[in-house]
């Protein structure tokens, strides 16, 4: 039975990746902060609890080996992380901190963890959840987007080095996703009408985003096909945006979006 680590998995992606792996035969790894505090993936046969805080390099490294000694895990999903969204200036040197300790740091010591064991068995998967703002930058993202960013550049940097070995690495990059993804500092303070027409934006045309289980399956999907693909949209929206900056590349795009968000005020 094919087994899959997984961090954050509380909620959101993190969680609809959890019981969908479940759902599928695998044996999977679910930590988060309390899982104590945890039901629904408790009551499932093939689910493990963990501790697991990505701030805590202590419990990262107690956690993650406890695992490794107990199952022979073929994916790892670094999915923990949460958001800032807020002009530059707003944010304290605490939040930005603590946010790179989470998002970036966090998933680079888990990553670290698993790397002996991948090598040895020349075999597995890593993912990460990065995110369009790891891709295309956004006003106000500036410290969520830098740390997405280092996020993918971890994953392309480690494709490199995994392959090899025989161990795909690969990005899961959501777009708008609905979810209670946390974003405890959310400032729009004379960015109003701009934040309103980049979620018009984000949405593309839909009612509300994507919910997390179509995430999942895009995540199960890369965990299983076999293919040489370093970055997968997490979901229909998130592609079709995605493929637009392709297209058009950073210098066409930035013109275009600048326009869209801030002279689109009507």
């Amino acid at each position: 039975m094919p087994t899959i680590f997984i961090t954050g998995a509380s909620s959101g992606i993190g969680r609809a990746a959890a019981r969908l792996f479940a759902e599928k035969g695998w044996e999977v790894i679910a930590t988060m902060r309390r899982p104590e505090k945890e039901g629904e993936l408790a009551a499932l046969a093939n689910v493990h609890l963990l501790p697991l805080d990505v701030t805590d390099s202590a419990q990262i490294a107690r956690t993650c080996q406890k695992a490794l000694a107990e199952h022979d895990v073929d994916v790892l999903l670094n999915n923990a992380g949460y958001g800032i969204m807020a002009p530059l200036e707003k944010p304290t040197e605490a939040e930005i901190r603590r946010l790179f300790d989470t998002d970036v740091i966090g998933s680079m010591l888990v990553t670290q963890q698993f790397i002996p064991h991948f090598k040895k068995r020349k075999a597995g998967t890593i993912m990460v959840t990065t995110s369009l703002a790891a891709i295309i930058a956004f006003p106000r993202d500036a410290v969520y987007g830098a740390a997405k960013r280092a996020q993918q550049g971890m994953v392309e940097s480690l494709y490199y080095e995994m392959r090899p070995f025989g161990v795909a690495v690969k990005a899961m990059v959501p777009g708008g996703t609905k979810t209670n993804f946390q974003t405890p500092l959310n400032d729009t303070t004379g960015y109003e009408k701009a934040a309103a027409n980049q979620r018009k934006f984000l949405l593309d045309g839909n009612a509300e985003f994507p919910g997390p289980e179509e995430a999942a399956g895009v995540i199960y999907r890369a965990a299983t096909d076999g293919k040489d693909i370093i970055n997968y949209p997490t979901d229909s929206v998130c592609a079709r945006l995605y493929a637009k900056y392709e297209e058009m590349g950073l210098e066409k795009f930035k013109e275009y979006f600048y326009r869209l968000v801030f002279e689109n005020q009507a």
